[in-house]
């Protein structure tokens, strides 16, 4: 070969690995479905962090395929690190039920752990930071601004309750949840807040599993910890499985389960006893998690519930969110339900109460499939908040929910075991409560109804101010009984667009939803 036949070929070669190394084209695909991965890159992790060099993506309606690690450059917001491997026999997260009025995970931002509760009423992730000095921030765990674990973006975060407030700033740093790692992931670190009383909980903040655009977190500083978990999944496993204990110990249960991408074999031996229904979207957007409700099942009867009243719904909309204690809906349709039970239901200050030794046989018929799902007696005659032998009805009036007519929360999830599949979107119900044997355990555990003698409807330890659903404005609320066992107080519920919960004892405080 002649010395410039040799150059020729040098130079051919070179032209071709030229071409391998030329840019990724890193578009991504329609969005369909809620959730789209991050695709911009950000620098590697150190000390300190900067921001990410470009915007993530406008959220609109999918999770799209996850990403190839080749085209995430430096690992941002989206790499997941998981340990153990998906696909071994569980990566079950612990859950904490606090007395059966919310139910929290620990997460840890950096080296730091903390309590959060377990929301799927919303997207953001937030925690009190150690530069608040607020009496609610001190009485839980803050996070140490000072390890400089974190990255301060550019950004504020802030809710504006009814009562109270939380606001602060946007930061970005690994967080971990049981066995899955979202490297500098942005979340929101509360330096101020008035009046939420997070010390009755114990939780310094919340984790929101619901649909992006319930975000308060503008997604152009960054997705959802949520988007990025499930938008890492294999496209087969994009989804999060879990159930809610009846303990209310304080401590976690091994009757809990929440898995990422694996089915939690213990309620879901048979896969096929799940019954999917397509999530309904209201909007432009998926936002919450949405499935049809149909009526319900009252004592072996069927019961007639109300039309949508969602424009360009066709039948109700049920919400399923772990941040709400009750069951909530149509104030007509809860006054109905109630008039069936005749003595062993009684209304004061806007509030229905049961009788604690009734047992109330109730399912909700729900999805596609039309299947009835059973509720607990216990969770009907809710006896976490009880006087005198009347207990807080566990279904309660509220006209005031704009993007569903039924939410569904703890007292109805605890019943069930929940698929959120972010293909299609979907989501699973399986139904864990039979009604035969929880109607025994009930009785067994409350004894024999008696009937109580007839009064002028005023409650000991009800002093009827502010400890009331109200109905004009339907806030939701939650309850606490007071450790002595003789006053009934609310336990607020504050989130503005969250299903977040806090409680205090004689404290009120009221959520108001920003969806929904």
């Amino acid at each position: 070969m002649t010395v410039s036949a040799f150059w020729a070929l040098v130079l051919a070669v070179l032209a071709g690995v030229a071409a391998q190394l030329s840019p990724i084209d890193a578009t991504a695909p329609t969005l369909e479905n809620g959730f789209s991965p991050p695709i911009a890159p950000a620098p590697s992790l150190q000390n300190s962090f900067s921001p990410p060099i470009a915007p993530a993506p406008s959220l609109q309606n999918s999770f799209s395929p996850p990403i190839e690690p080749s085209r995430v450059i430096g690992i941002s917001r989206l790499p997941l690190v998981q340990r153990p491997r998906l696909g071994q026999s569980t990566n079950n997260i612990p859950v904490t039920s606090e007395r059966q009025f919310s139910y929290s995970i620990r997460l840890t931002f950096g080296t730091q752990a903390f309590d959060l509760c377990f929301d799927t009423g919303s997207s953001d992730v937030w925690v009190v930071s150690s530069s608040c000095s607020d009496p609610d921030c001190e009485a839980v765990p803050q996070y140490d601004a000072s390890l400089l674990q974190f990255a301060n973006l550019n950004g504020k975060f802030n809710l504006n309750y009814l009562m109270g407030f939380a606001e602060g700033g946007i930061a970005s740093t690994n967080i971990q949840m049981g066995p899955f790692m979202v490297e500098s992931q942005v979340f929101a670190l509360v330096d101020k807040t008035s009046q939420l009383d997070l010390a009755s909980t114990g939780t310094s903040g919340i984790a929101g599993f619901a649909f992006p655009a319930t975000a308060a977190i503008s997604p152009t500083i960054g997705a959802t910890f949520f988007q990025n978990l499930i938008s890492a999944l294999e496209a087969d496993n994009q989804f999060m499985a879990f159930h809610l204990s009846r303990s209310d110990s304080g401590s976690s249960d091994p009757n809990a389960s929440l898995t990422l991408g694996i089915l939690d074999p213990a309620f879901a031996s048979d896969p096929s006893a799940l019954a999917y229904s397509a999530v309904i979207r209201t909007g432009p957007e998926y936002d919450y998690w949405k499935l049809p409700m149909l009526g319900m099942i009252v004592n072996g009867s069927p019961f007639q519930i109300s039309s949508s009243r969602i424009p360009g719904a066709t039948m109700p909309i049920a919400v399923l969110d772990s941040g709400t204690t009750l069951i909530l809906g149509s104030a007509a349709d809860v006054r109905a339900l109630y008039a069936l039970f005749g003595s062993a239901v009684r209304y004061l200050n806007g509030n229905y109460l049961v009788r604690c030794t009734f047992a109330a046989v109730i399912s909700l018929v729900l999805g596609d499939k039309r299947v009835p799902y059973p509720i607990h007696p216990s969770d009907i005659a809710w006896q976490e908040s009880e006087s005198d032998g009347w207990c807080t009805g566990g279904i309660q009036p509220n006209d005031n929910v704009c993007n569903g007519d039924w939410l569904l929360g703890d007292v109805f999830l605890r019943n069930v075991y929940v698929v959120q599949n972010a293909s299609g979107p979907t989501i699973g119900l399986r139904s864990v409560t039979d009604p035969v044997s929880a109607l025994a355990q009930f009785r067994a555990e409350r004894g024999p109804d008696v009937e109580g003698s007839d009064d002028d409807g005023v409650l000991a330890g009800m002093d009827g101010n502010n400890n009331n659903w109200n109905m004009a404005t339907g806030f939701v609320k939650r309850w606490e009984r007071e450790p002595a066992g003789v006053d009934t107080y609310v336990f607020g519920l504050i989130a503005g667009g969250a299903g977040f919960v806090v409680g205090s004892l004689g404290v009120l405080g009221w959520r108001i939803w920003r969806g929904v």
